[in-house]
């Protein structure tokens, strides 16, 4: 299987960090390319940002400069700087995946014909490779850890991963 090119927004990172999780990225893909706007709003406020430390030291986390600033421009009209080059960049390196949670970003790469997957997405494809037993213990990390999973979407995914809820609602 060759190796996919993927692109990662802010959130992935920070999220899955706060959890202790980015190792699952990277046993899901070798290298995560993000572009130098995540990576400042990772690091520019100092190392308490969760994803912050792991940016700047993990050499499979690679940062790219955006070329079209262009469409970076125009995409910052409606979406955050992070968003705008992660999306940009997806497009210019022809990823096979963009790693993004925000409704709005993920309906504009999806305009723009860029495959798309969010943290809930890379916890159903880590548990069909076998890389977690369960995604219960992640999801409900990252509802402690202020990720925001609403509770329908939170049964559906455990429903996806085979996994029954807990507390079943009527």
């Amino acid at each position: 299987m060759a190796t996919k090119i993927v692109v990662s927004d802010t959130t992935a990172i920070t999220h899955l960090a706060k959890i202790g999780a980015l190792n699952i990225l990277h046993q899901l893909y070798p290298t995560i390319y993000i572009p130098e706007a995540v990576y400042s709003e990772l690091t520019s406020h100092g190392s308490h940002i969760s994803g912050a430390y792991e940016v700047k030291s993990f050499p499979w986390i690679k940062i790219l400069q955006v070329e079209n600033v262009t469409e970076v421009k125009l995409l910052n009209e409606t979406l955050d700087l992070g968003e705008s080059e992660a999306i940009a960049l997806a497009k210019e390196i022809k990823a096979d995946v963009l790693i993004i949670d925000e409704k709005s970003g993920r309906e504009q790469a999806e305009s723009m014909g860029i495959k798309i997957v969010g943290v809930i997405g890379i916890l159903l494809l880590a548990k069909r490779k076998n890389i977690v037993i369960s995604i219960k213990p992640y999801l409900d990390h990252l509802r402690c850890s202020g990720f925001r999973i609403g509770p329908q979407f939170y049964d559906r995914a455990l429903e996806l991963a085979n996994e029954k809820a807990v507390n079943k609602r009527a």
